[in-house]
């Protein structure tokens, strides 16, 4: 199956806003908190999101080629109402930060799946596939704090207070 170079672009503008969107969300998180294990494993969540842009910056020079223009206002998932205006609105628990973070990392990872047949083009899906893989990895890792955290044993905060103080 082959779109056309304009649903190719604004597929990817999307996917990227994203993960513009996820770095933002993670950087702030990893500001707030004040464990610096938590800090560390968020700033490493957040470089991953770099990493995912500069990726699908790579695969839109490619395929689509020229002036990007703006990106969309919102990426694949619902994290840009909870950014809107730099804010975190409305979360006051880590676990209701990490249950976010979980839809956010499974709406991106089915996003990929989904998107990798767009083109016909083995190094288009594998690209995708393996930013699916990633996205599958933070969803695990997230799944498993969320876990812990529900046990009263804290990924973020082992041997140390809660992981995200406010």
């Amino acid at each position: 199956m082959s779109d056309s170079k304009e649903q190719i672009a604004a597929t990817l503008k999307h996917a990227i806003r994203g993960e513009e969107e996820g770095f933002n969300y993670y950087n702030a998180l990893s500001q707030a908190t004040k464990n610096p294990d938590a800090k560390r494993k968020l700033e490493g969540l957040r470089d991953d999101e770099v990493r995912h842009k500069q990726t699908l910056m790579a695969l839109y020079e490619k395929y689509v080629g020229g002036d990007m223009g703006p990106l969309p206002s919102d990426g694949v998932s619902a994290l840009s109402k909870v950014l809107e205006g730099g804010r975190l609105k409305g979360l006051k628990s880590e676990m209701e930060f990490i249950t976010l973070a979980i839809e956010v990392e499974i709406a991106t990872m089915k996003f990929y799946q989904e998107k990798k047949t767009m083109i016909d083009d083995a190094e288009f899906g594998a690209i995708l596939e393996k930013l699916a893989a990633e996205e599958q990895g933070h969803f695990e890792l997230l799944q498993a704090e969320k876990d812990a955290l529900g046990g009263n044993y804290g990924w973020f905060s082992y041997g140390d207070s809660a992981p995200m103080e406010h």
